[in-house]
């Protein structure tokens, strides 16, 4: 679990976490004091991210996610979408054929991957990549997903029916479920432990590791590869994301809390 994070990277963790909702320039310098950042450090690291276009000013010391955030931002703010995401698997694949697009535009090459990856897709050949098709949302919204998250519109993204079985064990190796499966279990183990603890800490220490291991969990969740029932322990998946949304829920509680006992500030952070 990380402990410590830059300014700007704890600012635009509480902006991501406010779900495109402003924040109080005040809220975050409490926040700051909370990992050790100073007031000032705050302030400037709020001007700097404003300046580069990653956070607004809607009114006098109250920001929002700027234009270069708001991607991220969206995707954040629709985690929980992923949660009842997964269905019945077809036996096909979603395949996205990328083998045509160029790769000298390092950014593009980096989102293309990036969304990609994010979708749970892998490279089954070069240029081809592909995941089960088994997300509820379908073909047309895999790929408005996708390219909302930076694929090409010139990519090629097709339903896939595997020549065997042999094709579909291979296919399969593409992801490492046995990882993925001690992962879930770990994770919801040391969340629920911190659920059934946290009553007893200090206010200040609760806020501090609610947002540290509340934003390690939705960042997990917002990357599972969502695979169907047939190739891994589903049960264990979603007691993970359970926990994960419990979590987030008692982050709520704490730090709307801490805000109202040391800011006398009823306005949610998040």
């Amino acid at each position: 679990m990380r402990t410590k994070a830059s300014p700007k990277q704890l600012i635009l963790g509480l902006m991501l976490a406010a779900k495109g909702k402003p924040v109080k320039a005040a809220h975050m310098v409490l926040a700051g004091q909370l990992f050790g950042v100073s007031e000032n450090h705050v302030r400037v690291a709020l001007t700097r991210l404003t300046g580069e276009g990653f956070l607004r000013s809607v009114s006098r010391g109250v920001y929002a996610l700027g234009a270069k955030a708001v991607p991220t931002g969206d995707d954040v703010k629709d985690w929980t979408s992923r949660l009842t995401a997964p269905a019945n698997w077809t036996g096909r694949f979603l395949a996205a054929y990328t083998a045509h697009l160029g790769r000298k535009d390092r950014q593009q090459v980096q989102l293309r991957e990036r969304a990609l990856a994010l979708y749970g897709f892998r490279e089954f050949h070069p240029g081809l990549y592909v995941r089960p098709d088994n997300l509820q949302w379908g073909i047309d919204g895999v790929e408005t997903r996708l390219h909302d998250k930076g694929l090409d519109p010139e990519a090629t993204l097709f339903l896939m029916l595997p020549r065997d079985a042999r094709q579909v064990q291979t296919i399969q190796k593409l992801w490492d479920v046995k990882k993925l499966e001690r992962f879930y279990k770990t994770h919801a183990d040391k969340m629920n432990q911190w659920l059934g603890s946290y009553g007893k800490m200090p206010l200040e220490r609760a806020a501090k590791e609610a947002y540290l291991l509340g934003s390690e969990g939705i960042y997990q969740v917002r990357h599972d590869p969502l695979l169907p029932a047939e190739w891994l322990d589903t049960t264990l998946r979603r007691a993970f994301f359970n926990c994960v949304q419990q979590f987030d829920h008692a982050g709520h509680v704490i730090w709307h809390t801490l805000q109202q006992r040391i800011l006398k500030d009823e306005t949610p952070l998040y």
